[in-house]
């Protein structure tokens, strides 16, 4: 009755015109009403409704569309061709999968094969033995899209990050250059701090062994060699307790990147020969994950979060956890949800609080574009010179952190007959002799910070990532425009370190209140699922000072399927920004709308909040639903007068999705839409498909319009179409089924 009761004014007008008829029947025939018009056209299927609804857009509340960040796709660079790291959704099991046959537009089918289930829960490593690059890129397309698979990825191939010269010196010009000297007057260092090298492996067979580099003895803590490939390891095998560094260039001049990075951070100091390391006591812990080539992602996590004391399957549990862990290496690409979890999992549950510390990349470029430096949760280094400038060829931007010592081979500005470059341990392949090498790079510029971290966790082993961020940046010395060669010094972070000033602050306790890191979310990250429309969100302030904050814009991932429409991110709360004081929350709401993606499947994009002026993302996920090949439900279409859902000028119902549709309805203004109840349930629901056609249509007595075209969409969440609309469409569904023709008109 209540779906009658809508229409009940249009035919009571009717029934009173027939008894008018009747009593004038005796006086001559009246008028007929006027003829209806008829309204007609198309109805196609879009993959998601960004033209479904546009015609209802005014019903439904929105809030301030939320801008996305003007930035360039991230390239992928090189990575193992057929390799492909799948995590799946929750509650999805891998081994049930397995293999995987995955179709690839124009091509057969490709079969995946299972390698073996990864550190990370419900991540699992498969590979296509016959797969191009291009093949491997179209499957990891292929796997995104897929509604049972969180992330897909390839296996990036990351590269030491030096730029390597044969010039031999024992002069370190680069520790003065960040207060070393008067650090070590406040502590040389613990014997209790582990720091990991995650590099090509260590020169390091024993403190008695020949094989041993002589500046190591007394150094290093037993590692392991996380190295799958043996052609990749060098070694004859693949995974062992060996992290000994063999060489990455097999006859050739190899590199001893990681022997390099380690006589930085702890070179045995103050022993009468070689180098001295920036900590004098800290033990190091080599993870080999670098070998000819390079490294695979999967290698370099696992060995990481190994490193960090967490389990990795078919490895002997890390005995000695590392307190610090330094990744001087990287790649080209967008930062893998597999490291990004990696890293946000350390940072959470590490036994000894982890600090990860990471080159920033040799590219002259953004820092952003390298990757892991543009995964959060880590401190970011760039590269200074001799004279403090950037490097010209450290990486800048907003992912910087801190600027440290990485050198220049190419220059001798001091005058002194050698090149400006850092000096640390290394053999010759030529002599055999273990020797010093100066090089240049940001892998060079992170062992100093490393090392600094690992001197300031012996007066406080307890220091958390904020902490020691807040310190390094509160105490670093800013760059000009000038020194940093770029528009705005704000482009080498904060600046160059002072290791003296910052173990000062923590030797004092007086760790400064964080301006990155200050506001802590809930929940991090945020997930909306393939339902949720609207989620909240809660900053909490949990420094010791009042932050200014808001929020400016977002950074899409540029491995998401589809491209993500303006208006699809925005504000469902008025509240974008404000100031907290030190313990205060304050509570936002942002809202997704799946129709505005052009393609299905899983979203990743960063919030980008502003907190005293210092960029702090968010990261926020979600999904759309998987919708139906084809529609295939009974159908209506509905012709509402003035655009308003509680006046039906006209209906009809049709029993299954039609290619093309009729219905009629007087002379007026129409909003005309299109309900297919895929499930036939009489409900509004997920999965059904919906759309209006986007502009008002009007008709005047007995016209005929076509070309009155309507794609439809599904529906990914109820909660998207307004709720006058949703209620209408529920009650037309209890209007008769059809009839013999094949359609109800009312």
């Amino acid at each position: 009755m209540d779906g009658l009761r809508e229409v009940l004014p249009r035919f009571g007008r009717v029934a009173s015109l027939l008894a008018l008829a009747a009593l004038l029947a005796c006086q001559g025939e009246p008028p007929p009403p006027p003829p209806p018009a008829t309204i007609s056209g198309a109805l196609t299927v879009v993959t998601g409704s960004a033209d479904a609804l546009p015609a209802g857009a005014s019903l439904a509340a929105r809030g301030t569309p939320l801008a996305a960040a003007s930035r360039p796709a991230d390239p992928v660079g090189a990575f193992v061709p057929g390799d492909v790291i799948v995590g799946f959704a929750d509650g999805v099991r891998a081994s049930a999968l397995a293999p995987l046959d995955v179709a690839l537009p124009g091509r057969d089918a490709i079969r995946l094969d299972a390698v073996r289930t990864l550190a990370l829960p419900n991540a699992t490593l498969f590979r296509a033995a016959a797969a191009d690059r291009e093949a491997t890129l179209e499957l990891v397309a292929a796997l995104r899209a897929r509604p049972d698979v969180r992330y897909a990825e390839p296996n990036l191939i990351l590269q030491p990050l030096l730029v390597p010269n044969d010039t031999f010196y024992p002069l370190q010009w680069h520790y003065p250059a960040i207060s070393l000297p008067a650090a070590w007057d406040i502590t040389t260092g613990s014997s209790d701090i582990v720091v990991a090298v995650a590099d090509t492996g260590i020169l390091f067979a024993g403190n008695a062994s020949p094989l041993t580099h002589p500046d190591l003895v007394g150094r290093v803590l037993p590692g392991y060699d996380f190295i799958s490939d043996p052609a990749v390891a060098g070694d004859g095998n693949g995974r062992d307790p060996d992290p000994y560094d063999v060489g990455d260039d097999p006859g050739g001049i190899s590199s001893y990147h990681g022997t390099h990075v380690a006589g930085t951070i702890g070179a045995a100091t103050d022993n009468g020969i070689g180098v001295a390391g920036v900590d004098w006591e800290a033990m190091i812990l080599p993870v080999r994950v670098l070998g000819i080539g390079g490294g695979t992602l999967v290698d370099i996590v696992e060995g990481t979060l190994w490193a960090a004391g967490f389990t990795v399957a078919g490895v002997p549990n890390n005995p000695t956890p590392a307190h610090v862990i330094n990744l001087s290496l990287g790649g080209i690409g967008p930062c893998s949800t597999f490291t990004q979890d990696a890293f946000d999992r350390i940072g959470a549950e590490s036994p000894n609080a982890a600090i990860l510390v990471v080159a920033a990349g040799n590219d002259a470029a953004n820092a952003g574009f390298t990757t892991p430096a543009n995964c959060g949760g880590a401190i970011v280094v760039g590269a200074t010179d001799l004279r403090g400038h950037r490097a010209p060829y450290s990486n800048y931007g907003t992912r910087i952190d801190v600027m440290a010592p990485g050198g220049d081979v190419t220059a001798d500005r001091d005058g002194n007959g050698f090149v400006d470059g850092v000096l640390s341990t290394i053999r010759n392949d030529v002599s055999g002799n273990f020797e010093y090498f100066f090089y240049q790079g940001t892998s060079m510029a992170t062992p100093h910070v490393a090392g600094v971290v690992s001197l300031m966790k012996s007066i406080e082993p307890g220091l958390t990532l904020t902490q020691v961020l807040a310190t390094l940046t509160a105490t670093a010395h800013p760059l000009t425009a000038t020194e940093c060669a770029r528009p705005s010094g704000s482009d080498c972070g904060a600046g160059l370190i002072d290791a003296a000033a910052a173990l000062a602050v923590v030797d004092g306790g007086d760790i400064p209140t964080p301006g990155d890191g200050a506001i802590a979310y809930d929940p991090n990250p945020v997930d909306y699922g393939s339902t949720l429309v609207s989620r909240a969100i809660t900053l909490t302030n949990t420094g010791s000072a009042t932050v200014d904050w808001y929020l400016e814009e977002y950074w899409p991932d540029p491995s998401n399927p589809g491209t993500i429409l303006f208006g699809a991110v925005y504000f469902d709360s008025p509240i974008s920004s404000g100031t907290l004081a030190p313990g205060a929350s304050v509570t936002t709401a942002i809202g997704i709308d799946r129709s505005l993606v052009t393609a299905p499947g899983a979203y990743r994009i960063d919030l980008l909040f502003m907190v005293d002026g210092v960029e702090q993302p968010l990261t926020v996920r979600f999904r759309t639903a998987e919708p139906a090949v084809t529609p295939s439900g009974p159908t209506r279409i509905y012709a509402f007068e003035g655009g308003l859902p509680d006046d039906v000028g006209g209906f009809r119902l049709y029993p299954s999705f039609v290619s093309s549709y009729a219905v009629s309805a007087p002379a007026g203004s129409y909003a005309v839409y299109a309900w297919v109840d895929q499930n036939a349930n009489g409900e509004f629901d997920v999965g059904d498909f919906v759309g209006a056609h986007p502009s008002m249509i009007h008709v005047t007595a007995g016209q005929t319009l076509t070309g009155i075209d309507i794609a439809v969409g599904p529906v990914l969440s109820v909660g998207d179409v307004p709720a006058p609309l949703r209620e209408r469409f529920d009650e037309r569904a209890a209007w008769p089924p059809a009839d013999d023709a094949g359609a109800t008109e009312r």
